[in-house]
């Protein structure tokens, strides 16, 4: 079994809670309070920054040329999403760069990227590789199943970009790419350390859920 199978069977249960959150759902059907999805796209601002400070610490760590290459690529989706997801969003809702600026970032987005850390220092640059995988597939998946169960309301939804952004294309391909990636540089590791990555996506993927439920708090 490849060890990205094994990752998606540990997580399935926690992406499967995932896609069926109020929040999401309610981004699909498109009765979302605009407040409150302000209140998402800046927190998932704010985390997408660090995100890209962990990439960027993995690419710098790195001792394996394809690795850095892709996290290279990687920087660039990533802040690309930020600009056409994230700020373009923020934009229509008329946020000023102050409100941003100003804005607390969620004690879980803290503790989730924190334990991201961690998990760099435990294993080096697959840890931290692995962590931020989850975050890709994830959106990929709750994007994929809410378009399967809700087709007609998220076409309807003002929302409805949000799912668009993370079933395109480009996103899937270079999803697709980073589990490909991870699959050829984890061949041969030992058994604990595939249980250890196991664990690792597994975390994150609660971590996910975790946030889900704060945007409601």
């Amino acid at each position: 079994m490849k060890t990205s199978e094994r990752l998606f069977s540990k997580a399935k249960e926690a992406w499967e809670i995932a896609a069926e959150k109020p929040f999401v759902l309610a981004m699909a059907k498109g009765t979302l309070d605009q407040d409150l999805f302000k209140r998402y796209m800046m927190q998932d601002y704010m985390y997408l920054l660090e995100y890209t400070k962990i990439i960027t610490r993995i690419r710098d760590i790195s001792e394996d040329e394809e690795l850095t290459e892709f996290l290279n690529n990687v920087i660039v989706v990533v802040k690309e999403e930020i600009k056409s997801v994230h700020q373009l969003n923020l934009e229509k809702l008329g946020t000023a760069d102050e409100e941003i600026k100003n804005n607390s970032i969620f004690p879980v987005i803290t503790e989730y990227t924190g334990y991201m850390s961690k998990c760099i220092d435990e294993l080096g640059a697959i840890g931290g590789f692995t962590s931020l995988l989850q975050c890709s597939w994830v959106y990929a998946y709750i994007a994929e199943k809410a378009f399967k169960n809700h087709p007609d309301e998220i076409s309807g939804s003002q929302y409805g970009s949000w799912f668009e952004a993370y079933t395109s294309e480009g996103y899937l391909t270079n999803n697709q790419m980073w589990i490909d990636l991870l699959d050829k540089k984890t061949e041969g590791l030992d058994e604990a350390t595939i249980e250890k990555l196991c664990t690792i996506f597994n975390k994150c993927a609660l971590y996910e859920n975790e946030l889900w439920d704060a945007l409601f708090e």
